[in-house]
């Protein structure tokens, strides 16, 4: 029986798997089984599932190892069993999922043939459930300021920004729903931080400017309305912005 390269039984979206070692194909695992993955979404959590032979009468314990994560569990023989561990994974982040199986039977030594494989159990798949990704934290956040519940809105515009750090919308975003709650000294840095990510955007730019002059940063206003104009000729803002600068 040969060891298995691709064909992981695998429940969830999952783009890429690859390096796989351990794994036979009739789905029983040896001592420790390895892979990698990678996925178009973020991940939450990675479930195994597996069957544990009764030719472990005492039982065995399993080692679950996602990235730095790891989890142990006893299992019965003769038995399913399940092992989860919650992460936190980005879309597109290769990940190295590792098995170990602490007891191991060889059926030939208990008269079960020649097959001479050193097994631990029976994979019955790895259940992959994706979290969501910035975007869509964008949209809860949204729709959650919308019914006034703005401390979840708040959460998930900051959930997006720890998902993907190089994401400008959701600084923009989080800034615009600063400013709403009167913060224009909490909105600056994030506004600062999506001009950075995305300096040709005359709406981040002028976004930025408008909450600079609500801060009576003057000056810092006049140069950041310069760079605007330098970008576009005619801002939509710009009226209510000198207004306010030179107020």
């Amino acid at each position: 029986m040969q060891a298995n390269q691709t064909n992981v039984p695998i429940k969830g979206s999952v783009k890429e798997i690859s390096e796989v070692i351990g794994l036979f194909d009739d789905m029983w695992v040896g001592k420790e089984l390895s892979f990698t993955i990678k996925s178009e979404y973020p991940i939450q959590e990675i479930e195994l599932e597996g069957y544990l032979s009764d030719r472990f009468p005492e039982g065995n314990k399993i080692t679950l190892k996602v990235g730095k994560e790891t989890k142990q569990i006893s299992s019965p023989g003769n038995q399913i069993f399940n092992c989860s561990i919650p992460v936190n994974l980005a879309a597109y982040q290769k990940t190295k999922i590792e098995v170990v199986s602490e007891k191991v039977f060889s059926p030939k030594q208990q008269g079960l043939g020649d097959d001479q494989r050193d097994l631990g159990f029976i994979l019955v798949n790895f259940n992959i459930k994706r979290g969501k990704t910035a975007g869509e934290y964008l949209l809860e956040g949204k729709n959650l300021e919308t019914k006034g519940e703005f401390e979840a809105a708040m959460n998930c515009y900051k959930k997006a920004i720890s998902l993907n750090p190089k994401f400008h919308w959701s600084y923009y975003k989080l800034g615009e729903f600063l400013v709403k709650q009167g913060k224009y000294q909490e909105a600056i840095p994030h506004y600062r931080q999506a001009v950075k990510l995305n300096p040709n955007s005359t709406l981040f730019l002028s976004n930025l400017e408008e909450a600079v002059a609500r801060n009576k940063q003057r000056e810092q206003a006049t140069n950041y309305h310069k760079k605007v104009v330098n970008f576009k000729s005619s801002v939509p803002k710009y009226q209510t912005v000198q207004a306010k600068i030179c107020s």
